[in-house]
């Protein structure tokens, strides 16, 4: 005897789902979930692969481990080795006369600024210097907090890793499948195609952006004998930034207009309206994209971040994008858009 019906057991689904996903950036478990799907969708596409060759379940739990084991050594490989270099280019480049450059940079700067806001500038370097010492020790512990929530979001990924790569072994039965099963295992699906399909799209986004950058940095500035410095740690921050949906990009564009700041002030404005720019072009070229992946408009997202935003921060901001396409086809599916 069944105690609820069908559809009972499919609303209830969509409640626990519903509860689940509001739960993850309270809980710090955003690097959970993104690692978990993100293991778990790059597994599943490369046994899609896999089954065209075999059918036998032996071989595909084989495959599964091989193929975890293979991607997360290249993922620990890859973040080592990019640690490595970023830290060999900062060294490279020379810290200290980076940091003189800077002060000659912010001298001028202050110089400018001074006949408009004479009240607010401090009265040479040294004392923007004190003021920022200041700065960071009002708010050690703000620091400290970041410092402990970072090691906490590598300690979940790495267990959220872990529960992808169970899954992605699990194989799945319909022979009379409870309804509650059925809908659970819908409602998975649905996020982890809205994931996939969120993801992917902002790969691609990412990849143009730094593409567009590798062509200002690397081809006009040195046509007129500007080099920036640490510019090819600025590409790769470039890209990975850029997986961030707007927040992303407005970090990467700072560190570049600081970055051309350390040069001088020209240069810097010639970084912002280059970037400035290309985002008019981008906006085109990300609304084709998300829209063609996720069925939504520009703004639609936009909204939805920006909600997000404003009730748990800058999590929201991040997962805002995965969890409207989600309920964007949740809706789709149940015909009512």
């Amino acid at each position: 005897m069944n105690l609820f019906s069908d559809r009972q057991c499919v609303i209830a689904s969509y409640i626990i789902v519903f509860i689940a996903l509001i739960c993850i950036i309270p809980l710090h478990l955003l690097s959970s979930f993104f690692a978990g799907f993100l293991i778990y969708e790059i597994i599943r596409s490369l046994n899609s692969i896999i089954d065209r060759y075999t059918k036998s379940n032996k071989t595909k739990i084989i495959s599964s481990i091989v193929l975890s084991l293979l991607i997360v050594s290249i993922l620990i490989l890859g973040l080592t080795s990019l640690i490595n270099f970023v830290l060999h280019d900062l060294q490279g480049s020379g810290l200290t006369a980076f940091s003189n450059q800077i002060d000659k940079t912010l001298a001028s700067i202050q110089q400018e600024i001074a006949h408009y806001l004479p009240s607010y500038i401090p009265d040479d370097v040294s004392d923007t210097k004190d003021n920022i010492v200041d700065f960071l020790k009002d708010n050690i512990e703000t620091l400290r907090h970041a410092g402990t929530d970072l090691l906490h979001n590598i300690a979940t990924a790495l267990i959220g890793l872990i529960v992808g790569i169970l899954v992605s072994m699990q194989t799945r039965s319909k022979e009379n499948e409870p309804a509650f099963k059925t809908a659970m295992f819908d409602r998975v699906t649905y996020l982890a195609t809205s994931f996939r399909n969120v993801v992917f799209a902002q790969i691609k986004i990412s990849l143009i952006n730094t593409v567009l950058f590798i062509i200002f940095a690397f081809i006009l500035l040195p046509i007129f004998h500007v080099t920036l410095p640490f510019i090819k740690t600025l590409t790769i921050l470039t890209f990975i930034f850029g997986l961030i949906p707007i927040a992303g990009n407005l970090i990467s564009n700072s560190l570049i207009v600081i970055a051309g700041l350390t040069i001088s002030l020209p240069v810097s404005t010639a970084c912002l309206v280059y970037l400035v720019l290309i985002h008019k072009l981008e906006y085109f070229i990300n609304a084709q994209i998300i829209g063609t992946k996720i069925n939504a408009k520009a703004w639609e997202v936009l909204l939805a971040m920006l909600i997000f935003e404003a009730v748990f921060g800058m999590g929201g901001l991040i997962a805002a994008p995965i969890f409207y396409a989600y309920l964007k086809l949740e809706l789709k599916q149940a015909k009512m858009i």
